[in-house]
């Protein structure tokens, strides 16, 4: 599509927008993702916009084709699996603890320095991928003590980004506070890299020289926009993780940790620049496992509750067993009670001769009388219920004779 169709009338930009939507293909000839177009047409909808064109592409009843022609390919992209949003993953404990183990194995080399203090700015202000990356000044930042005398950055100057694009909107509210007494501390990198910093060069992000130079880290080199986009990418590799991060999940990684951490929605906007709870919620829709385990607690208590209780000693008790004083029989007890069950001359005696019996336990039938050698200790080995001393005890049987 030319790039100066803010010349053309309304007409002739609603068929050109309209073939645009249908045979928009990236370089392989795949078709784009739904949140993809989206955003193109919202990006062309600013473009027209900033060059004075008066016309709305997104609601405008002049363009009526395009419109037909956008929800046509965007029910296509969902049918075919398209239409969900990929969202960027945010960085596991495991990485970022090998991550920081990388970057600060030497903080007195140039690289490893710059890649810690680009991952604390990035993390601590919720920074996007690579917007602005490359026009940050060293000015932009500075460091302070808190009432409490806590040294912490902050940023002095606002910008504008794509969620602020007004000069009266501020991008971030952030602040990276020091650690005390740990070597990760992001303050005293900070401070230590601005010192480093090449003199003759505003910019914060410079080239790293290979050899240091009266204190100097860094060459009178800006670096570019593309590399800076690409940060994350090296960091991952360099520092041997199996998943290549890029910038923006350092952005979920900063909505992640806060929103695990219970901390209100209003507040993580002022730092990451959300204008909306809902624009948010795409970073905070995973729940992580911390999480998972407490709700299922939660609800694990509830059930618990149903059925137990506590009593004055405040030891849990199950309500469905009876705490009764319940004593078994004696050998004595319990040889007469089995006697005189196995005494009637109902046939049982019959029906015991093809029962396999346990070994060293003699066995005799006699006028239905069930002798037994050595009572006490056979009926010890015999595989039998417990018996519990009780008032009365009856015992059927039902002897079904073969058919």
């Amino acid at each position: 599509m030319s790039a100066d169709f803010e010349n053309f009338s309304s007409a002739e930009l609603d068929e050109k927008l309209s073939t645009f939507y249908c045979e928009m293909r990236n370089k392989k000839g795949e078709m784009y993702r739904k949140s993809t177009l989206i955003a193109y047409r919202h990006g062309i909808q600013r473009h027209l916009e900033k060059g004075g064109k008066s016309v709305d592409i997104l609601k405008g009843t002049e363009f009526k084709l395009s419109n037909k022609a956008f929800k046509s390919m965007t029910k296509e992209m969902k049918r075919k699996g398209l239409g969900n949003v990929v969202h960027y993953p945010a960085i596991t404990d495991e990485d970022l603890e090998k991550i920081y183990s990388f970057v600060t194995s030497d903080l007195e080399d140039a690289q490893l320095l710059q890649y810690k203090v680009f991952l604390d700015l990035m993390l601590h202000f919720g920074r996007r991928g690579r917007e602005n990356l490359a026009n940050l000044k060293r000015d932009d930042f500075a460091v302070t003590t808190s009432g409490n005398g806590i040294l912490y950055v902050y940023k002095t100057t606002d910008e504008k980004t794509k969620n602020h694009q007004d000069d009266n909107d501020k991008a971030s509210d952030g602040r990276m506070y020091e650690i005390k007494g740990s070597s990760r501390c992001p303050v005293r990198s900070f401070i230590k890299f601005l010192k480093r910093l090449n003199p003759k060069c505003d910019r914060l992000f410079q080239k790293a020289r290979i050899f240091q130079k009266d204190g100097v880290f860094y060459d009178n080199s800006p670096l570019g926009h593309n590399k800076l986009g690409s940060m994350m990418k090296e960091i991952s590799r360099k520092a041997g993780l199996n998943t290549i991060y890029t910038n923006h999940s350092c952005r979920a990684t900063t909505v992640h940790v806060l929103d695990a951490a219970q901390i209100p929605s209003r507040h993580i906007m002022t730092v990451t620049g959300h204008k909306s709870e809902s624009s948010l919620k795409t970073y905070s829709g995973i729940t992580d496992e911390n999480t998972k385990q407490v709700m299922s607690e939660k609800i694990s208590e509830k059930i618990r509750e149903k059925c137990l209780k506590k009593d004055d000693s405040t030891n849990v008790q199950d309500v469905a067993t009876p705490n009764f004083d319940i004593l078994p029989l004696t050998d004595s007890q319990e040889n007469a009670v089995l006697t005189d069950l196995l005494s009637t001359d109902d046939g049982f005696d019959e029906f015991l001769k093809n029962v396999e019996m346990p070994q060293n336990v003699n066995v005799v039938s006699t006028n239905s009388q069930l002798k037994v050698e050595n009572n006490v200790k056979a009926w010890n080995q015999f595989p039998i219920p417990l018996m519990y001393n009780c008032s009365n005890i009856s015992i059927n049987y039902n002897i079904l004779p073969k058919q």
